[in-house]
């Protein structure tokens, strides 16, 4: 029998970064109040850096969470099911991620492009040539930086995807899929709904919420599953710990 590849803590690796810039920052708070240094006096610089700092410190302890959770997850203390991807399933699952962004892409898109007129046009009428020209200017290259980055981090994402660890593990209120970690245990988060699905691959289909400072968000996570795999025990285990 094959033996389950070794999968690294990703949420370790990113909060170990996020101590580093929490470090970096409270240096260059403290290093404007000390003399002889060439940051003395630069009080503006340790006045972002407070803010820098505590931001990457709150980042660095969301992060060390995730990553204890997902060393359970890992240990299989949490774990209910495991298996592995293969070539075609691989592809159909990047392959819908990738349709299903760009969908998105395009929406956001339409959206820019509405507020775009809205904004640009009335602007315009108290504008004369010179300052139309520039604010035209302004305006179009965001728009373009806006479209270039819709096409390019599709196509990102699905080169990475298809370069993931092919990996799926499942836990009650967590989900490992080809390199990403997603989890809904956190306050104010939850499943909202789990099935068994057949397109546009055999798997599972689960849906959870969770809150931010911009209120509640959905998150869908189509995940394939071997052919011919029982997937219902899974979904009475995972409904049983939600």
């Amino acid at each position: 029998m094959k033996e389950p590849a070794k999968l690294r803590n990703s949420q370790t690796f990113i909060s170990n970064i996020c101590w580093i810039f929490t470090v970096i920052f409270t240096l260059l708070t403290v290093f404007p109040f000390l003399d002889g240094n060439p940051f003395s006096g630069f009080w503006g610089m340790a006045f972002v850096s407070i803010f820098l700092s505590l931001a990457s410190c709150l980042v660095a302890f969301i992060f060390l969470s995730r990553a204890r959770k997902m060393d359970k997850l890992l240990s299989g203390d949490m774990l209910l099911a495991r298996w592995e991807l293969d070539d075609k399933t691989l592809q159909d699952y990047v392959a819908n991620q990738t349709t299903e962004n760009c969908e998105k892409n395009k929406a956001i898109m339409w959206l820019i492009a509405i507020l775009f007129g809205l904004i640009s046009i009335p602007f315009m009428l108290f504008l004369d040539g010179d300052e139309m020209s520039g604010f035209l200017l302004i305006m179009g290259s965001t728009v373009l930086i806006v479209f270039g980055a819709s096409r390019f981090f599709p196509w990102y994402y699905q080169r990475q995807n298809l370069k993931g660890d092919r990996q799926v593990l499942i836990g009650g209120k967590y989900a490992y899929v080809n390199g990403y970690f997603h989890n809904w245990d956190f306050p104010l988060s939850g499943l909202s709904k789990i099935a068994a699905i057949n397109k546009p691959f055999y798997g599972l289909h689960l849906t959870y919420y969770y809150t931010d400072r911009t209120l509640k968000h959905t998150h869908d996570l189509k995940i394939p599953a071997p052919v011919g795999m029982n997937l219902l025990p899974l979904i009475a285990w995972i409904k049983k710990n939600n």
